[in-house]
Parts: C-alpha cells; structure tokens; sequence
C-alpha cells in the first residue's frame, strides 16, 4: 500500500509540474496588407509561444479597413479589448471571433463593459441617435435595449459644443431646457486632422461629477477640470505642458479615484481624492512589469519585479504583457520619425529578448491563452 500510495503522489506531482510548465500562450498583432491600401486591408496574425519560446505564427483572418470611402472595420482606433480568451472587440466597437476566424459584428459603437456572455455598448449618433445595446455572445445576436431605465453607463447627457471656440460644455436633462456647464472648455486637441479638433476626452467620477481635459488654443497646455453638474461648479485640478501628438488623448481607470491620460509618449496621473496632477516617470505595473514613461526619452528601461530587463524604445500602446512574458514594438527615432525595428519578447523561462520576423506591425492588440 505504500509503494502504491507514494507512487500516485508521485504521479500526481509529476503531473501538476508538467501542466504547469506546459504553457501555451498567443500574442494577437495586426499588419496592414501592403496590395490593398485604399480597402485597407488588416491582417490578424497569431504568434504561438509555448513557455515563453516562439514556436511559429498563423494568420487567423484578413478585414476590410475602408468601405465605401468611410471607416469600416478598424484595429487601429482607440482601445482593443479581447473578452473570454477569444473575442476582439475594437476600439470602435466591431467584434471578431479569433476562435471562429470571423466578424460578428461590424458595426460602429462604444463599448461600455463587457460581462457574462454579452458586451454592452452606447451609441451617441447624430442620425441613429443615443441608446444602448447588447451583443450576446451565446446567441450571436445584436439588439438595440429597448427598457428605458437601463442604465450600466456612469454619468448624465453632457456634450460638448465646438460651434464656437473655445467650446461649450452643455448638459440636456430629461424634458427640461439644456444648461450650460461651461462656456470656457478649451479648443480641443489638435494636430489628428487638419483643421479639425477633437471632443475633449472626460470621464465621469459619479453621475454627478465628471472630469475633462481643456486643451489651449495653441495645444502647448492641457488642464484638468472638474465639474459637478447640480451646482454646476468648475474646478481645476492641475495642468502640465504639452506638445501636438498625430493620436487622440484617452482616459483609462486605475481605480475609483485615480485615472490616467496617454497623451503621446506622456503618461499623466489625474488623482481626483488628492486633486493632483503629475507627469508619471514609471508605467503602473502590469503583471509585474514596469517602464520608463518620461515623454521625451529616446529608450524605455523595462523592468519584472523591479529588476531590468532591457532598454528599448517604443509606444506605450504597443506594450503588451501576459503571465512573465511581455511584447513590445522595438522603434528607432531619427530626426523626429519612428522606424519600426520588429516585435520583441521577453520571458521568464528565456531570461532573454528574442526578436520576431514580422512585417511591418499595425498595432499589437494582446496576448491569449490558448
């Protein structure tokens, strides 16, 4: 009975530490088809890893940037989310079944949250109008919620009016007149088209309360405003001095009084319960790895548990990390431009940097498990 029992203790062991080791892992990058630039074709690519090594890539499936002139399904517009190990949800809200290798939703939404088998969105369209709606991942079907008292989104109706500047800050309650919040709220960031000036980016603290970035008209300043609706009060939380970035400033949540805004190669902390505002010099730590985020810095130093790891440089958004192994986009800067060096990855189990032959990269969008 001994040799029998230590045996099964043996095996059971044995097993545990061969699942353990036995990790597979994909990380999910986007290249643009070089023979189809006015469809603008992406191509989505999984790079297979198994314990951090790279054992080879498959191409899961090809999508139509542009149709008709106008954007239609695209990678490289605001934030990626990947749901359940399988589902690609772009930033403007189409979703792809990396498992199926196909689109199940190409329409244009913002996604709110995504929970159980479904992801939530809200459409503000000046011709399809406000309403929120519902991908059920179990059912595959889209449908418009039609309960007027459903509500998962923080906030009331505010817009921002740019028919003059600098602009207005409106809010439209239920039935009643509009009212003014702010008739000073910058001149939105610029540079992202010609001539044209993007919605402020915000985010809102409670229903009663929400912050907004106010953009000076030269873009060389960006404030951080809080207003509270019911007394429609505007209070600066801080400012910092900035530059004209190509891509759109975006808010992401740290926790419920902390967010962070990505402007460029500058990380900014906005701490509402301190009311402070503060360039950051380190990345928060992601799955225990951290980088350098000081704008300006032609290398980042990576580090994994507070030891570095490397020094490389590239965008933030083309950082990505899973269980001890991260992703980057390697790029070089000469006179003001940024040439793409390839992806590289580091682990745990490599201890070292190993560089991908890749075609020139879109965006990295993350890693799975498969």
């Amino acid at each position: 009975m001994k040799i029998s029992f230590f045996f099964f203790f043996f095996l059971v062991l044995s097993t545990s530490l061969l699942s353990q080791e036995d990790l597979k892992q994909s990380l999910i990058v986007v290249h643009v088809d070089p023979n189809s630039k006015s469809q603008f074709k992406q191509k989505i690519f999984s790079y297979h890893f198994l314990d951090g090594a790279y054992v080879g890539k498959d191409e899961l499936i090809s999508v139509q940037g542009k149709k008709d002139g106008k954007d239609y399904i695209r990678t490289d517009l605001k934030v990626n989310t990947i749901y359940k190990q399988r589902y690609l949800i772009t930033g403007i809200g189409n979703i792809i079944d990396l498992l199926e290798k196909k689109v199940l939703f190409d329409g244009r939404a913002e996604l709110v949250k995504c929970s159980n088998d479904s992801a939530i969105f809200y459409t503000n369209d000046i011709f399809k109008g406000k309403f929120y709606s519902v991908y059920n991942f179990k059912k595959n079907e889209y449908a418009e919620v039609k309960n007027l008292l459903f509500k998962p989104k923080l906030g009331q109706d505010v817009e921002f009016d740019k028919t003059t500047a600098p602009f207005n800050i409106n809010y439209y309650p239920q039935n009643k007149p509009k009212i003014l919040l702010s008739a000073n709220a910058g001149y939105g960031q610029k540079g992202i088209k010609e001539n044209y000036a993007l919605d402020p980016p915000f985010f809102w603290i409670n229903n009663n309360s929400f912050v907004y970035a106010n953009f000076n008209k030269e873009n060389t300043e960006v404030s951080f405003y809080q207003i509270t609706i019911d007394s429609k009060k505007n209070k600066l939380i801080g400012k910092l001095a900035m530059i004209k970035e190509t891509k759109p400033a975006e808010f992401f949540k740290v926790n419920d009084s902390e967010w962070i805004m990505s402007l460029g190669d500058k990380q900014i902390s906005i701490d509402v319960k301190a009311q402070l505002v503060n360039e950051m010099q380190v990345s928060k730590s992601q799955k225990d790895f951290t980088y350098d985020c000081k704008s300006g810095s032609s290398v980042r130093t990576i580090k994994f548990k507070n030891n570095e790891i490397g020094k490389f440089y590239f965008k933030p958004a083309n950082f990505k990390v899973d269980d001890n192994i991260v992703a980057l986009l390697k790029e070089i800067v000469v006179q003001g431009e940024t040439f793409q060096q390839g992806i590289c990855v580091w682990s745990l189990n490599s201890q070292k940097w190993a560089q991908l032959d890749s075609e020139e990269v879109l965006t990295i969008i993350g890693w799975i498990k498969e």
